[in-house]
């Protein structure tokens, strides 16, 4: 079995997990009386959840600019704002992040000439980015109160849990190390691998951190509009679900956060807050990149009309 079948056939599994588990959390609640509640949140819950997101995006795009500069790519930060609001966004709600978030990176970033290698270095940095901020956010999270929380909707015990916690920022600490005190070129053959300058990789792990909190406030906004709930809470909530989602190679988590929120938060209204979630922090930016991307396709293709037409001029003035 080839290495692209084997990866169909993963991402086929996975997505019926998802959907197999969204399944059970939605059977258990009538649609009108969901979409009623959703539609009843409060004015603040709904505004401090997108602050928060576009806060979370904030932090993205400085992720982004990180790798750009990485990459020693010569790119305007307006160009990285827009790419970053685009893939991430698109990225984000579709799943499987590196491939659609990575070919809208491509077609973005070589509109202003960046090598397809730097590209494939920007998807990598940010990748490894959002792992340090992914590890820094939920190791804490776990050891503060995840490991009572999340035991029980996983099927694991809480030591497993608090452990992982230690590693997770045990990581994050050895990478730092790496980067303050180890060469900062590395060789594998033909291969070469550049360190990042340990002020990147401390950025890196702020800025990681910063988006992991950021989405931490947006769901606790949401559900907090809905149920009682403290932001640790919404916190180990939000990072048990994206972790288990990305080991279970989920798209997008659809399903693995739902079941993982309405099961260890015993209150039937907490879907309301799921689901308005899910609105604000996924659907809203998708549209907004999938807006962001079509605008700039356009204004590529007028460009490149307004060239044509400017050729056509200078050799019809050429064989007058």
């Amino acid at each position: 079995m080839t290495k692209r079948r084997i990866l169909s056939v993963v991402g086929v599994l996975a997505t019926a997990l998802g959907l197999f588990l969204l399944y059970r959390v939605l059977r258990r609640y009538d649609f009108a009386e969901v979409a009623g509640a959703v539609t009843s949140a409060p004015l603040w819950a709904i505004l401090s959840a997108i602050g928060f997101t576009a806060g979370s995006f904030a932090a993205m795009a400085l992720m982004e600019w990180l790798a750009v500069r990485y990459t020693r790519q010569k790119v305007s930060v307006r160009r990285i704002c827009r790419t970053a609001v685009a893939a991430l966004g698109i990225g984000h709600s579709l799943g499987l992040v590196a491939l659609s978030s990575g070919g809208v990176r491509y077609r973005m970033y070589r509109r202003v000439n960046v090598e397809p290698l730097a590209i494939g270095e920007i998807v990598l940095f940010s990748g490894l980015t959002v792992g340090l901020g992914l590890a820094t956010a939920g190791g804490v999270a776990l050891l503060w109160s995840g490991g009572d929380l999340l035991a029980e909707p996983l099927g694991i015990t809480p030591g497993i849990l608090h452990a992982l916690g230690w590693i997770a920022l045990s990581g994050v600490a050895a990478y730092l190390l790496i980067c303050i005190f180890a060469p900062p070129l590395w060789r594998f053959g033909t291969f070469h691998f550049r360190l990042p300058t340990p002020g990147t990789a401390v950025a890196q792990t702020i800025s990681g951190a910063v988006n992991l909190a950021c989405v931490s406030a947006a769901l606790y906004c949401c559900l907090r509009g809905f149920v009682t709930v403290d932001y640790p809470t919404a916190a180990v909530l939000y990072v048990g679900s994206d972790v288990s989602a990305l080991i279970g190679h989920v798209p997008g988590g659809w399903g693995v956060f739902e079941y993982i929120v309405t099961e260890s938060l015993d209150d039937p209204k907490v879907i309301a807050g799921v689901v308005l979630f899910r609105a604000i922090y996924f659907l809203l930016p998708l549209f907004v990149g999938l807006i962001t991307l079509l605008s700039d396709e356009i204004g590529r293709r007028r460009a490149r009309a307004r060239e044509e037409r400017e050729k056509r001029s200078v050799s019809s003035a050429q064989a007058a």
